[in-house]
């Protein structure tokens, strides 16, 4: 009877610090960034690169200024991805220098090179498209496998809910995570304004959140509009990079909490 009341006690306050945690907002939040779709238009692209905060800026690949812009936004401290176009559902043109599930495993891995190539100052990858590619484990292997030997890392933009991108990434052990919100999908300041809330409360309630907007005339004028406040509400704009280690240190942590609690002995 006593076990049974140790069980019972140590699994209500289990719960209790799981829920008192769950309402305590965190202070600061920290938020990433990712404006897709650059190299095509060099106003937009610069513009976006002097907005007053770390965002993280993924290029496509054979652009007419992803190699400037990817140098611009470097030099400014700024962090630059490969913006990989990946086969969609819809058929949809990706752009030169596709990844495709056509592809033997030696064009997939020439494909992929030429595309790192093309862009200087990588620090990691996400996919542009990528619905009906993303659900493939094999080419997703291949994918990982390549990105771990660059020493890169993975960002998932989930353009499908059947990805198993992510989940390769991690049996990989690759750094990695996936995107959260996205935007602009309607580029109205409406709509922009109710993802970014969307945004703010997921990294309030969880510590980090991950946006991907575009270079849209409307998403830069809400981003220039908004970001200058953010400080004041506790929310810090980071590289990608380092909320993927934030993330990492926070799962290892709640980890260790899980594993310090049960191994309470019970006598």
């Amino acid at each position: 009877m006593y076990r049974l009341v140790r069980l019972i006690f140590l699994y209500m306050t289990l719960i209790s610090d799981s829920a008192a945690a769950s309402e305590q907002p965190y202070n600061p939040a920290y938020i990433a960034i990712i404006i897709d779709d650059m190299g095509n238009h060099w106003g937009r692209g610069q513009r976006a690169i002097q907005l007053p905060a770390l965002l993280t800026y993924s290029i496509l690949p054979y652009t007419q200024y992803g190699h400037q812009l990817a140098e611009l936004a470097y030099q400014d401290g700024k962090e630059v991805m490969l913006h990989m176009p990946m086969a969609n559902l819809g058929r949809k043109p990706m752009g030169p220098g596709g990844l495709t599930q056509n592809l033997t495993k030696a064009e997939f891995y020439q494909t992929l090179a030429l595309a790192i190539e093309q862009i200087p100052h990588l620090k990691g990858i996400n996919n542009h498209m990528g619905s009906q590619l993303t659900q493939q484990p094999q080419q997703m292997n291949w994918l990982m496998s390549q990105i771990k030997q660059q020493q890169l890392y993975f960002i998932d933009s989930r353009t499908t809910a059947n990805t198993v991108a992510s989940t390769v990434a991690k049996e990989q052990q690759i750094q990695s995570s996936s995107r959260d919100v996205f935007l602009d999908n309607d580029p109205t300041f409406i709509s922009i304004d109710r993802a970014f809330q969307v945004l703010l409360a997921k990294a309030r309630r969880d510590g980090t959140g991950i946006a991907i907007g575009h270079p849209h005339q409307a998403t830069l004028d809400y981003l220039a509009r908004v970001i200058p406040g953010l400080a004041a509400q506790s929310i810090e704009v980071i590289s990608v990079s380092a909320l993927i280690q934030r993330r990492r240190a926070h799962a290892l942590q709640a980890a260790v909490s899980v594993h310090s609690h049960g191994a309470s002995p019970i006598e």
